[in-house]
């Protein structure tokens, strides 16, 4: 389809990404990249505007995943893949990877954790328009103790001085968030889980400077002292909580902070003899307390918002849709699953001033399914056109 500024979708059955029921017979008109109109019925004015008749078929918002890491190619062991790579190089296979990302219909990802401010330069000229791809929105380079979780991707701080100062300098290079390193983690060698890493000072002092700038601060927490001094100094987001407990939950629920699962990268780290042995050891030690909390989590109410950690190991991006149907088996609905991972998502992100749902005024992010996805959330793999600003996927 030709890059057609105004478009009218007729006739379609609408997943808004708020409401909680189908929304049939509605019409969407989109102009200039934006939804500039919702109504269900006949449309009274199309003069101007290219039809898209969607009878039969299923439209919602361009789907977000908060927490990709661009840089990685979800080998065996993608950092091996880059370890040696100039910079200029890393970019180039960044950029693939977003859009090998939009190509499945995920518009928007949150990228986590990228040497240097490799990703920040993807995310810049995709902006200019300069290339298409999803909108992304990036931490750059995390902030890490010395020889903490992934140091090969981060800036290493010891000390609230070096973190004030390590955080001011990603948000001067134009971080839209920052991301920190509570605990130790599966993908580093000579490190659990559970062992705290940033102390509480630290953390402060990552969350005072950005909120100078008026930034997130999403944490990499995995074990229950860290996620704790989480969200004892206000962390906006908690990626992956393997230990969470019921009273972190209960917290987690009562300050509004989200929870970013990921669950598929842990099921994928023990699902190979080609991952590093070190993470597949204890891969297999977390899987089922991790998938015990996010059930939990999903009883308790907690805010979960859809991220998969793609670009882990073993998990290229369409492991996307494996995370939302683990998900619908710790027991949230089709529906809400969507929800995390449209609406609720944006939320998470910051930005459900601009997308995430289907209403006049926010970026034409859609995808249009040939079949209902409430009834099989693996719909959302098949075969769909996408539509990203208001021009169609190619």
């Amino acid at each position: 389809m030709t890059k057609t500024t105004k478009w009218l979708l007729t006739n379609c059955s609408m997943i808004d990404g708020w409401s909680d029921s189908i929304i049939e017979n509605a019409f969407i008109k989109i102009e200039e990249g934006k939804i500039i109109e919702v109504q269900q019925g006949e449309p009274k004015q199309t003069k101007g505007f290219e039809v898209v008749d969607c009878t039969g078929k299923y439209i919602l918002p361009g789907l977000i995943d908060c927490h990709v890491h661009l840089v990685w190619n979800g080998s065996a062991d993608p950092q091996s893949v880059i370890k040696h790579e100039e910079n200029d190089r890393i970019v180039l296979d960044a950029y693939k990877h977003a859009l090998d990302t939009l190509r499945l219909g995920v518009t928007t990802v949150r990228d986590l954790g990228a040497p240097d401010r490799t990703v920040l330069h993807v995310r810049d000229v995709i902006n200019s328009n300069l290339l298409a791809g999803p909108t992304i929105i990036a931490s750059g380079a995390p902030i890490c103790m010395t020889g903490g979780h992934v140091h090969y991707l981060g800036y290493e701080s010891d000390g609230a001085d070096e973190v004030r100062k390590n955080t001011r300098k990603v948000l001067k290079e134009g971080a839209d968030l920052v991301k920190v390193m509570a605990t130790g983690g599966i993908y580093t060698k000579g490190e659990e889980p559970g062992s705290v890493q940033l102390t509480i000072d630290e953390l402060s002092a990552a969350k005072e400077e950005a909120l100078k700038k008026n930034k997130k601060v999403a944490a990499h927490a995995d074990g229950l002292e860290g996620i704790m001094n989480c969200l004892e100094v206000g962390i906006d987001t908690i990626e992956h909580g393997i230990y969470a407990d019921r009273q972190a939950l209960e917290i987690m629920k009562n300050q509004g902070t989200f929870l970013v699962p990921t669950m598929a990268v842990m099921r994928q780290l023990t699902s190979s003899p080609d991952i590093p042995a070190f993470a597949l050891e204890k891969a297999k030690q977390v899987v089922e307390p991790h998938f015990n909390m996010l059930k939990e989590a999903v009883q308790i109410g907690v805010k979960i918002a859809t991220g998969t950690d793609c670009g882990s190991p073993l998990t290229p991006p369409a492991y996307y849709f494996d995370e939302l149907a683990i998900m619908h088996e710790a027991g949230m609905s089709p529906m809400d699953v969507i929800k995390a991972s449209t609406s609720v998502a944006a939320e998470c992100l910051g930005v459900e001033d601009q997308m995430g749902r289907i209403t006049s005024g926010l970026r034409a992010d859609l995808l249009i399914v040939d079949k209902n996805p409430l009834e099989d959330l693996n719909r959302l793999r098949e075969e769909k056109l996408i539509m990203k600003n208001g021009v169609f996927v190619g």
